[in-house]
């Protein structure tokens, strides 16, 4: 697959969730096609309800088909923030996976000092910096800051993978955009895994590199951007599989593929008691999902439940 094919890695991250043409890319091996017309995308694409803050209720704010409608379903984990997306400098995957800025489209709710608004429609409204930042650099801007200790249920790094502005109102839920199954970053990850199984860590850190060098910062200084990639690099002796469960949660976050990795590679329980407080009653049984009543009833009884449920 990796060397076969015509496929290959875009050298942008960001690219490949580009709506549109940007989505059928050299890097996606199988996707799932949506349309815009209504009579043949049936339900249509919906990711892109479930990832956004509530944006829409804040000064400056109101709903749009740009920022998406805030269903706020999902919202990243304290491990997700500090552990997987820890390195900023060096790794671009934080500024291109999640949403920093919003920027001001309703001018009747920006807040005003003596009758005059503190910024104008099209100017920033909301700063999530990623970082704590000291009260004067807060208290110095005229827009909304949120940093990560005013993170809540309702406002948080929003992923952007699924936005869909192409929406043809603000509150149309069948999304046009593909969804992508399998692309080829996957390829390279798996191999990585399979040769870390195989004892060939050399193997396997070239194979997880090739994955983490394309997301490296860049700089106009060539000496800057080869401290860059220098920084991303893996080594051999980092090969294990909770490396390997990082470097898939920070390219694939939101894909769909969390749970089955967690499953098949015998982490679920572990890793959800150590960094997923919200879901600390997860108990061993949970590893198996209930089957719905609707097929067992379905079967005659061939399948019965799964234990625990």
């Amino acid at each position: 697959m990796i060397n076969n094919y015509s496929f290959k890695l875009l050298p942008d991250f960001a690219k490949i969730f580009e709506q549109g043409s940007g989505e059928k890319n050299d890097e996606v091996i199988w996707s799932v096609q949506s349309t815009n017309d209504p009579r043949t995308n049936g339900e249509g694409n919906r990711g892109h309800l479930y990832f956004i803050m509530e944006y829409d209720i804040l000064p400056g704010m109101q709903r749009d088909t740009e920022n998406g409608r805030p269903f706020k379903r999902f919202r990243p984990t304290n491990f997700t923030l500090d552990v997987l997306f820890n390195d900023r400098l060096n790794d671009t995957r934080y500024d291109k996976t999640f949403k920093h800025v919003f920027y001001s489209n309703n001018g009747a709710t920006i807040p005003k000092v003596n009758g005059v608004p503190k910024y104008n429609v099209g100017d920033t409204s909301i700063w999530l910096p990623g970082v704590e930042l000291p009260a004067s650099v807060v208290n110095s801007k005229p827009y909304a800051v949120y940093t990560p200790s005013k993170y809540s249920p309702k406002i948080f790094p929003s992923l952007i993978k699924f936005l869909d502005p192409l929406r043809p109102d603000r509150t149309y839920e069948q999304g046009s955009r593909d969804f992508l199954v399998y692309r080829l970053a996957e390829t390279y990850l798996i191999a990585a895994e399979a040769a870390m199984y195989a004892g060939d860590d050399i193997a396997a850190a070239n194979f997880i590199n090739a994955v983490r060098l394309r997301a490296a910062r860049t700089s106009t200084d060539p000496v800057q951007s080869a401290a860059y990639r220098t920084a991303m690099m893996a080594t051999p002796a980092m090969m294990n599989i909770d490396f390997m469960l990082d470097e898939r949660g920070r390219e694939f976050l939101g894909e769909q593929m969390r749970w089955f990795d967690l499953v098949r590679t015998g982490k679920l329980l572990e890793r959800v008691k150590k960094w997923n407080p919200d879901a600390a009653a997860i108990k061993d049984h949970h590893v198996l999902r209930p089957i719905p009543q609707e097929q067992i009833d379905r079967t005659t009884s061939i399948f019965k439940q799964n234990a625990g449920y």
